[in-house]
């Protein structure tokens, strides 16, 4: 009866390290996490990514490999978001501890639309809204490129009012970087109260920041705009801006409550000058991935 006992404790132990260690696909698939190969490591984090569910060992590697990879930021990103989707809680800070570098690591100042912070960001954008809390703390810090990127983070991910908020701050900000970011941001989201603010703004000193809010009235204005619209183009000097103010109005006339006129084409971003035009490059190039 004793040694009946003792074998039916040995079979227990070994089914439930059975079941709680890794399985052999997960066995597979972490090989090639570890593989010194870059190809290999991207297609480890697609499998783990098609994975109904992930086991604690794979949870860890992927968390591993979104701390420590150095040698590829896109396969950084990837595992990150591959964890977004599982929904790991531990991602978001470690996210968070490391986007800010990835922002600054990348030599050229005037592109916080880095793919590496890119990415970083679109595994936060997986925990929704409420997870992105903690991001308010990073518009405090005292790097401007981080508080951009951040800015533009609450315009394509936190469509809320605290979003808004942001945006209509940094959008009176002394600092043309930083208002350069808000309207940009102010071009993607369509807030209730946007396009008071937009037209508020539509004189800014900075061409950027007037062909982004040029932009945003494009995108969604009304009818209460065109008068603005028309009076700024009247003084406008900016042969870009111009373009784009014109491309408003007549977007807006096209509209209910407005005076027919024939569709618009779609007006897509240009394909060159302007630091935060490039983003929205980057979110339709990266789109697939959400």
């Amino acid at each position: 009866m004793r040694r009946f006992f003792n074998l039916a404790t040995v079979l227990l132990v070994l089914l439930l390290l059975t079941a709680c260690g890794p399985s052999s696909e997960s066995r597979r698939i972490i090989k090639g996490l570890r593989s010194r190969s870059v190809a290999e490591r991207l297609k480890a984090v697609a499998e783990a990514q098609a994975q109904p569910r992930a086991d604690a060992a794979l949870r860890k590697e992927l968390l591993r490999m979104f701390e420590e990879e150095r040698e590829v930021a896109i396969v950084r990103g990837c595992a990150g978001m591959t964890l977004g989707s599982l929904h790991d809680p531990r991602v978001v800070p470690a996210v968070l501890k490391r986007l800010p570098n990835s922002i600054l690591n990348i030599g050229k100042p005037s592109r916080p639309q880095d793919l590496d912070a890119y990415l970083l960001s679109k595994a936060l954008q997986a925990y929704g809204p409420d997870s992105l809390q903690p991001l308010s703390a990073l518009l405090r810090d005292p790097r401007k490129e981080v508080v951009c990127w951040i800015i533009m983070h609450h315009a394509f991910y936190r469509h809320n009012d605290r979003a808004f908020d942001v945006l209509a701050h940094y959008a009176d900000d002394r600092d043309v970087f930083l208002r350069q970011a808000a309207s940009f941001g102010l071009s993607l989201f369509a807030h209730k109260r946007a396009e008071e603010l937009v037209l508020r703004h539509i004189a800014d000193p900075d061409a950027e920041v007037r062909y982004n809010l040029a932009r945003a009235l494009f995108n969604y204005g009304t009818s209460r705009g065109i008068r603005p619209v028309e009076t700024q183009l009247a003084k406008e000097k900016d042969p870009r801006v111009r373009e784009q103010l014109t491309k408003a109005l007549a977007a807006i006339k096209t509209r209910p409550g407005a005076p027919a006129q024939a569709p618009l084409p779609r007006n897509p971003p240009p394909r060159s000058g302007g630091m935060f035009r490039r983003i929205a490059e980057n979110e339709s190039a990266t789109s697939s991935w959400s």
